[in-house]
């Protein structure tokens, strides 16, 4: 059984490592009992272990234990376990002796170390050993034990603005909460997501981005891509927040976590349906940037059909016409996307990007999903990631994957191009190639692939599931690799082969 180390973001540990109402700190007990976090490198926890919990402290960049979860169990947004007995402590001392199972080590350069543990790691045993020495093994007797409360808990019939009753927490991450919500008038169940915390200074900001996407949004015709409904700020407390439609099933992170690969078929189906949805945006001017297996979402519809649906169109990059000088959000040449997703032009001209970084991006997952990893996923620092995505071509798939038919191995290498003009000119264009190797149509049905059962369903539409799973949210999720994102709704039904 694996023991794991993982860290827990800055952001994440100073919200809510509270101990008799402060930080926690060396050998105080945080009875830390979850860790939200799908991230594929987890998954060994599905047989057992442990997951060591680690962050980083600033300024001299102290590495402490601040809990460790046994045997954890998965469920849609992150592992569970009973509390954390352990005290915090202060390991710095053993960044130079840490080996772990790939022998790599962690890096001694400053301002690395945190980059280095972005992806959960595997320990060794002489690890394990070292850590648990400082430890000494459990919580001191004057170690402060604080209550086991939520840190953002629902309020009893609360309404956001007036018109959105909170029904149940279904999502967190970092910046704020998803809420599955009746609308007070119509009666629709929808899902909200709501900025919390002290926030002044990023409020007109966040207000900015969920007004940019609501637009975006509305102008693409396209049941494969997510509608947001509402934005707004909410005037009792200040709090941003989006509505979008509610829907039922799972993002392909969480599948592709549970399952490992997909069959190629279906692989290709899923991103099939994705490329769908982004020739459409493409069409209206909108390029996504931030393309990953977390933002497609595998919705179920009446019959077992599966639609795929492209969420979280925050950081889009819209054409001049849509534009207004509020919305222009992602314009300054900052970095913007998901780092084991960007294209190479991504990282040198972010101003400069056009559709085709979309289509290296979904080039990414449909290799994830067929390999069973990323391309890049063995690179460890932001500097090493930036120069090899590029610099250096994918690995073959066709050698990582030999299962893969040659066609399709030529599909992924044509859209990992590094030269942008030497990928497929146009969305319609890679969906034209995908069609070609799918001659029974693009559809999918829930035979051909294993969501999560629902576990609640509206009582007024009893065919209507509500179970969800927020995008998103990883966006705003720190504690190390995108946690479990969704989001529902009801639909217009497809046609097979469409």
């Amino acid at each position: 059984m694996p023991d794991l180390l993982a860290i827990v973001s800055k952001p994440i540990f100073e919200r809510d490592a509270k101990v008799g109402g402060k930080l926690a700190g060396p050998g105080d007990v945080w009875p830390v009992a979850r860790y939200t976090s799908v991230n594929r490198a987890l998954s060994g926890l599905a047989e057992g272990g442990r997951l060591f919990l680690v962050t980083v402290r600033p300024p001299q960049e102290e590495l402490w234990l601040v809990g460790v979860l046994e045997s954890p169990a998965l469920d849609d947004t992150g592992w569970g376990a009973s509390p954390n007995t352990i005290p915090v402590t202060d390991i710095t001392s053993l960044r130079r002796t840490l080996a772990f199972e790939s022998r790599k080590g962690l890096p001694a350069d400053k301002g690395t170390l945190a980059m280095a543990l972005q992806t959960p790691r595997a320990l060794a045993a002489t690890d394990v050993s070292q850590i648990l020495a400082l430890t000494g093994g459990g919580a001191p007797a004057n170690a402060t034990m604080p209550s086991r409360t939520s840190s953002i808990p629902p309020r009893e019939r609360r309404v956001i603005d007036g018109k959105y009753e909170i029904l149940r927490r279904i999502g967190e991450g970092g910046m704020g909460v998803v809420w599955e919500a009746r609308h007070a008038r119509t009666g629709r169940r929808v899902a909200v997501k709501e900025i919390l915390g002290d926030i002044a200074d990023e409020e007109k900001r966040l207000s900015d981005r969920f007004e940019r996407e609501a637009r975006v949004t509305g102008a693409i015709e396209t049941q494969h891509i997510a509608a947001v409904l509402d934005t707004g700020t909410d005037a009792a407390t200040g709090h941003p927040f989006l509505v979008m439609e509610l829907l039922s099933g799972e993002d392909l992170q969480q599948v592709m976590l549970r399952q490992g690969t997909l069959s190629e078929d279906v692989a290709l189906r899923v991103v099939a349906q994705a490329c769908a949805g982004l020739a459409r945006a493409h069409e209206a001017g909108v390029v996504h940037r931030d393309i990953k297996p977390a933002n497609l979402f595998l919705a179920r519809r009446d019959g077992g059909e599966i639609v795929v649906k492209i969420l979280d169109f925050g950081i889009a990059r819209v054409k001049a016409s849509m534009a207004t000088a509020d919305l222009a959000l992602t314009t300054t040449g900052q970095m913007i996307g998901t780092p084991l997703y960007m294209s190479p032009e991504q990282v040198l001209r972010p101003k400069a990007v056009d559709h085709r970084t979309d289509l290296w991006s979904l080039g990414v997952v449909l290799y994830e999903a067929l390999a069973g990893v990323n391309p890049h996923e063995d690179i460890e620092t932001a500097g090493a990631l930036m120069v090899a995505i590029c610099g250096t071509p994918a690995p073959d798939l066709g050698a990582v994957a030999p299962h893969v038919s040659a066609r399709t191995a030529a599909i992924v290498k044509r859209a990992l191009a590094i030269d942008p003009a030497m990928r497929h000119a146009s969305a319609e264009a890679l969906l034209t190639d995908l069609r070609n190797e799918l001659p029974e149509g693009i559809a999918l049905y829930a035979s051909q692939i294993s969501l999560r059962p629902e576990s609640l369903r509206a009582d007024s539409q009893p065919a209507a599931p509500l179970e969800l799973a927020e995008t998103a949210l990883a966006t705003w999720n720190a504690e190390g690799g995108g946690a479990g994102n969704t989001q529902r709704s009801a639909g217009v039904q497809r046609k097979k082969g469409t």
